[in-house]
């Protein structure tokens, strides 16, 4: 009987894994990098949005990586924010919450092969911390009843933004972090700067 557990518990595990792979969109860096599902973001750098505010950008893009349009959207959820508001314009239209919760965008499309700005941020107000869970959603069309629905649920990013002297030392988890954080090549790292690490044994990227 634990053998057939067991199996069960494999053959559904190598599914889960199968049917990601298979997941049409992935998330990247500005310089084209893929950003590994489950990947934690540490975003600090900030950018005057031209109103006269400040805009803290993640830096993602979604790529299309096959051959067909894909229309998808995001899941999120906003753990923590200390002010101001999270906007997300992806896929197409602009949404912005400024409360903890789960929340979705509206649904658009990825043209085949496309690389796609994702243009979320965080509209901090004043200094402090944001922290959102978001995943990639895909959408089919029910051909009886011409209805959306969801298809698969894709890679997540975990985007821990900081504005202000509170930085980094302030964002989620950071004392963790700090204490278990190894560059590429496996040397311990008391103070990270830009760049890939292996924090907590997950891929970090300190933007």
């Amino acid at each position: 009987m634990k053998k057939i557990f067991t199996l069960c518990v494999g053959l559904f595990a190598a599914l889960a894994l199968q049917a990601q792979s298979d997941f049409p969109l992935k998330f990247e860096d500005k310089n084209g990098n893929e950003i590994a599902d489950g990947s934690t973001l540490i975003i600090t750098d900030w950018i005057d949005d031209g109103f006269g505010g400040i805009m803290v950008p993640s830096g993602l893009a979604v790529r299309n990586t096959t051959g067909a349009e894909v229309q998808c959207g995001g899941s999120l959820t906003i753990q923590s924010i200390s002010n101001g508001a999270f906007q997300s314009c992806f896929p197409e239209n602009c949404m912005q919450w400024s409360k903890v919760g789960d929340y979705t965008t509206q649904r658009g499309a990825i043209a085949a092969n496309d690389l796609k700005n994702m243009q979320t941020e965080w509209l901090p107000t004043a200094e402090g911390t944001c922290t959102v869970v978001y995943q990639l959603v895909t959408y089919k069309q029910n051909p009886i009843t011409k209805q959306w629905a969801v298809d698969k649920y894709g890679p997540t990013v975990t985007m821990n933004f900081a504005y202000g002297t509170t930085g980094i030392n302030n964002a989620p988890t950071s004392n963790a972090q700090r204490s278990t954080c190894y560059d590429l090549m496996g040397r311990r790292v008391s103070k990270p700067a830009k760049g890939v690490y292996i924090i907590n044994g997950r891929q970090v990227v300190i933007k």
